[in-house]
Formats: C-alpha cells, sequence, structure tokens
C-alpha cells in the first residue's frame, strides 16, 4: 500500500495519469498522456496505489504488476512505492539514442566476405597420380590374414628403391669410364662417381615413413564422367625397414584396423592442420564435383571436391563461392533461366590443392549445397 503524502498541487498536470472518480462507463479508470519532456507514457503515483491496483486499472487485468515492474528499475522494492513517485508504463527508452524502426539495409542474403582461421581435417581422398604412384603390400612374415601393429609386411612400390636407383648410377657410371680410360684410371673415375650421385626424382629409403589406405570408390567429374581420384580409407601407418630386395620391409608402427594383403601405401601427411584464408591472385570457374561423405546434400563443416586445381593456380588456403542461379521454389526449371542472377549460397575455403582438382571445406552456407553448383574463385576474394 502506498504511504498517505501531502497534497502536490502539481499531481494535477496534464502529462501525467491520473486515478480519479470516473464519471461514466466509457471513461478508463486511468487517463494516460504522454510526457511533455520525453514522450513516454508515465503516471504519478497517489495516496492508496499499488503496482497491482495501477496494473488493473491499466491493464484490466492485475497479475500484469510484474510486468509494470520490469518496467521501473528505479523501484527496488515492489511493495513499497510512494505518492508522487513516477511510474513508467512501458519500457523505456534510452535517452542518447533515439529509438529506430527495424530495416534492412540489405539483403539478409548478402554476400559474406570472412572466413576464420580453420583446423581442418585430412579426410580420406586420394589424387589419381598418387595412387598409380601408390605401393601395394604382397605378403608378409606373419602367419595369418589380418595383421596389425608391429607386423612386418612385404611392399612393392611404385617408385625407385633409392638403393637400387643408387647401384643403376653406379654401373652406368662404370661402364662409361671404362670406355673412356685404361685400367687404372677407370678404378679412379669409379671412386670419384660413387661419391658425387645426383638421384633423379624421389626414391623409398629405409627409415621412410608411409600410409596405408584401402580404396573404396572412384571420385568422378558430374559433368565429363573424368576419373579424378579415390575415396580411401585409412587403416595404418608403417615404417620402411629393409629395400635391399625388391619387396621392401616395412613394419606396421599403428594399426587404426586390420590391415590385409592388397592394402595400398602412400606417402605420410599430417591429419590435422590449421588452414588459414589467403586472398586469390586470380579468377577461376569451377564445379562442386562430389563430396566427402555419401549424402545427396552438404552443408557447412563438410568436406567437397572441386573440379580445379594448382594447375589452374589454386592454392590452400583460397576460397571459392559457391552460387547458383535459379528460382527459389521451381529450381532451374524456368524459361528465363539465364536472366537470373547468380547468388552466393556458399564459401568453400581450400584445404589441399591436386594437380587438377582441390579438396575444400564449407566454411558458411545459406542452404544445402549440391554436385554441380558453380564454385568461383574471384580475384582478391
Amino acid at each position: 500500500m502506498g504511504l498517505l503524502a501531502l497534497t502536490v498541487a502539481a499531481a494535477a498536470a496534464p502529462a501525467f495519469a491520473q486515478i480519479g472518480e470516473v464519471p461514466d462507463k466509457d471513461t478508463p479508470a486511468i487517463i494516460v498522456q504522454k510526457s511533455a519532456k520525453s514522450g513516454e507514457r508515465i503516471y504519478l503515483v497517489a495516496p492508496g496505489d499499488t503496482l497491482w491496483s495501477i496494473a488493473e486499472g491499466l491493464y484490466n487485468e492485475p497479475w500484469y504488476w510484474p510486468s509494470l515492474w520490469s518496467y521501473n528499475p528505479q523501484i527496488t522494492n515492489p511493495h513499497l512505492i510512494y505518492p508522487g513517485d513516477v511510474v513508467y508504463l512501458s519500457r523505456r527508452s534510452s535517452p542518447l539514442v533515439k529509438s529506430k524502426a527495424i530495416t534492412f539495409a540489405s539483403s539478409r542474403y548478402a554476400r559474406r566476405r570472412a572466413t576464420p582461421v580453420v583446423l581442418a581435417r585430412r579426410v580420406g581422398y586420394i589424387s589419381a597420380r598418387d595412387y598409380r604412384e601408390s605401393g601395394v603390400i604382397e605378403g608378409s612374415r606373419e602367419e595369418r590374414n589380418m595383421l596389425g601393429t608391429l607386423d612386418e609386411v612385404y611392399v612393392r612400390f611404385g617408385l625407385p628403391r633409392c638403393s637400387a636407383q643408387k647401384k643403376r648410377m653406379a654401373e652406368e657410371a662404370a661402364k662409361s669410364a671404362a670406355e673412356k680410360a685404361k685400367a687404372k684410371a677407370k678404378a679412379k673415375a669409379k671412386a670419384k662417381s660413387a661419391d658425387t650421385l645426383v638421384f633423379v626424382g624421389p626414391c623409398v629409403r629405409d627409415k621412410d615413413r608411409y600410409v596405408i589406405y584401402r580404396m573404396e570408390r572412384a571420385v568422378m567429374h558430374p559433368v565429363t564422367g573424368a576419373r579424378l581420384g579415390y575415396k580411401i580409407n585409412f587403416v595404418g601407418e608403417g615404417q620402411v625397414i629393409n629395400t635391399k630386395r625388391k619387396l621392401a620391409s616395412v613394419v606396421l608402427t599403428k594399426a587404426h584396423s586390420e590391415v590385409s594383403r592388397g592394402d595400398l601405401v602412400t606417402n605420410v601427411f599430417k591429419p590435422l592442420s590449421l588452414v588459414k584464408p589467403k586472398a586469390n591472385s586470380k579468377e577461376v570457374v569451377g564445379t562442386i564435383i562430389d563430396f566427402h561423405h555419401e549424402t545427396t546434400a552438404t552443408g557447412q563443416h563438410s568436406y567437397v571436391y572441386i573440379d580445379k586445381g594448382a594447375e589452374q593456380g589454386v592454392t590452400r588456403g583460397n576460397r571459392f563461392e559457391i552460387v547458383w542461379r535459379v528460382d527459389g521454389l521451381r529450381g532451374a526449371a524456368v524459361s528465363d533461366i539465364k536472366d537470373y542472377p547468380d547468388e552466393q549460397v556458399g564459401i568453400a575455403m581450400v584445404v589441399e590443392a591436386y594437380d587438377r582438382h582441390s579438396l575444400a571445406i564449407i566454411t558458411h552456407t545459406v542452404r544445402e549445397i549440391e554436385r554441380g553448383m558453380a564454385a568461383v574463385m574471384a580475384r582478391g576474394f
């Protein structure tokens, strides 16, 4: 209950709402006027008023008093209000900020540019060239089909063994020296050439580390039908311990699942890495050719394959804008589709650039991403 106070002449000022005798049934119990100072609806507490009674007179529902209290943070105790107190009847606006209606300055689908640094995972994929150069597990000294950690396997590598390459080059150098010099000079030339051998191209050495994988299926271009690479399943890691024979001995240092004869071996790589956005140095237009996961559509944080790579100037950290030109309801089944604008529906950042295609992660989308969508790497983006 409000406490009795001295009569205030200003209480009848028109800037405040008053509770008085109701002349007739059509006159409201509380007459509210806008404040001459701020334009806000206010009420001046009279003797005997409570938030309960004010809510009942204002809203015709006394249980709205908590809402009324929420508009008046200056009232610390809702049970103690005093004659002459000012009660705000609606939520107050800041005196420093002019209230404005909510408007959109641009489309809610506005082109997005910012891309954060991403911790990307090297998912199971290998290019067609790396697949051709992969080694094959042909045998093992273990007497079982399923192999695991610390077991030894015999691998036939697609790359030459460094020991065999060194032996062949030494033989060629010795043959050349024999044709040009006498017996004594020949021995000298052989010793000298053995110390200055230069290896041409990569080769397999002892202590080299490799990744062991199993192929799942080929990745095909949706338009041209060209084979670009393969989806793979990583099954383990190994280290070369002997390259004296054509079949190199490899010890399995880690097995993620069972390793079998026929599994393939390729170069080792980092499974996780930070990828930072890098400004595009040129413009490249490509296509989303496939998804890493077997889905009909994909979205943010998923991995996709784009049919442009290092040969077209694509590098790690470049970003593609995924665009489409369709009607939202009818898709591309409209007669004047060429008149429609290209709209950005997502952004893909390159995790790994291969020769003619790239692996990318979707960092932003406004709708689901589908195979065959255009991917544009704009200069400076």
